[in-house]
């Protein structure tokens, strides 16, 4: 009799325990995913940090965490991923009365872009391993991948094309947003440059220098027509490492540009452009709106995503196209909108390429990858 009474009791503590679990599982659990660092370059190596909490007085033998991720960023071997279009992760962790565990998985960056983790899956199991509980909790973290630069000696020529251009019709003007340091005032400065907080410990009126913009544009248009296929993938990467490493070459040396594309911005979805950017203080900036650049098919025309005001000649801004596409239509279009002005057409290719026609006013240089 007193065995019967001890199993009615064990089967009622059983069962009290999978109701109060079933209840409470969640209470307390928390997890956050999260990138150690803002961003990194291509090829570099980063952190994502697991931070699960199991803050209340039921022990919780079994929780899995697990969270997609783009295969562009690769954990290391023996981790738990399976790698499709995505990296889809799971970790298993037991966690014990009011416990937090931290775990950091190093990841590389084998490809530019723009990352985000929304959202989190959590599955618990009871003290008996006989119940699964589920719950999606959301996440917010975003990671950059910077396009990375390539050696200047291999965009030496183009870029010394286009300095001379440039130089040849220069006018030189302060660049408001790039502070260069501090000097005694004169009869004449702007009083908006006078520094006020420097000028209270000093004792003196002392104005603000600022680094000087050449004032003729550099518009730079980047083509990503062409998704999917190696050869053009590797090509239209290849072409942003271009715009990049040009784009920082040209704000170095005082140079205003704007940068364009028929590819789309992947955080907002619209055609990605930054129509003005100046002064080396924006490399960064520029860097990361570079790696939410995405390729595409079907693309609207590259050409017609230059601005309405870059047509034209004379004082107009001079005009650079970086596509790996060799059509002679597209040499035509890019040539109809330097007109009497100055262009410059940079091709990615392989070790082969097909001859383009020569245009006036347009200067052609191939960039093997």
């Amino acid at each position: 009799m007193g065995i019967v009474v001890i199993a009615g009791l064990l089967v009622a503590v059983f069962f009290l325990i999978k109701q109060i679990y079933a209840r409470f599982w969640d209470r307390g659990l928390s997890c956050k995913i999260a990138f150690t660092e803002d961003y990194a370059v291509e090829d570099d190596t980063s952190v994502l940090s697991e931070v699960i909490v199991n803050n209340k007085l039921l022990p919780m033998p079994v929780v899995e965490i697990d969270f997609h991720m783009d295969r562009r960023l690769q954990f290391k071997e023996g981790q738990n991923a399976a790698v499709s279009d995505q990296t889809y992760r799971r970790d298993v962790f037991a966690l014990s009365v009011r416990q937090k565990i931290t775990r950091r998985l190093e990841f590389t960056c084998t490809g530019r872009g723009y990352f985000r983790i929304d959202s989190a899956g959590v599955l618990g199991r009871d003290l008996f391993l006989t119940q699964k509980f589920l719950e999606h909790l959301p996440q917010s973290t975003d990671f950059y991948v910077l396009p990375r630069l390539i050696p200047f000696r291999e965009i030496e020529i183009p870029f010394s094309r286009i300095m001379g251009a440039v130089l040849s019709r220069k006018k030189v003007y302060d660049d408001p947003f790039e502070f260069a340091g501090l000097r005694e005032y004169s009869r004449g400065d702007p009083m908006k440059y006078i520094n006020w907080k420097a000028t209270a410990r000093a004792g003196e009126l002392l104005t603000n220098l600022h680094e000087s913009t050449l004032s003729q544009r550099v518009e730079i248009l980047i083509d990503m027509e062409g998704k999917g296929l190696l050869q053009s993938d590797v090509l239209n990467e290849a072409s942003v490492r271009i715009a990049a490493t040009l784009a920082e070459r040209l704000l170095r040396a005082g140079v205003e540009i704007g940068l364009y594309s028929n590819g789309h911005n992947v955080q907002t979805g619209q055609l990605w452009k930054m129509d003005s950017v100046s002064g080396a203080g924006s490399l960064l900036y520029l860097r990361k709106q570079l790696a939410c650049l995405e390729s595409g098919n079907d693309l609207a025309p590259a050409c017609e995503c230059f601005p309405d005001t870059s047509v034209g000649g004379g004082e107009e801004d001079l005009l650079v196209l970086i596509s790996r596409s060799v059509r002679e239509d597209l040499c035509e279009d890019f040539s109809n909108r330097v007109g009497k002005g100055r262009g410059v057409r940079i091709v990615p290719y392989f070790a082969e390429h097909k001859e383009l026609p020569g245009y006036k006013n347009v200067d052609l240089f191939w960039m093997e990858v």
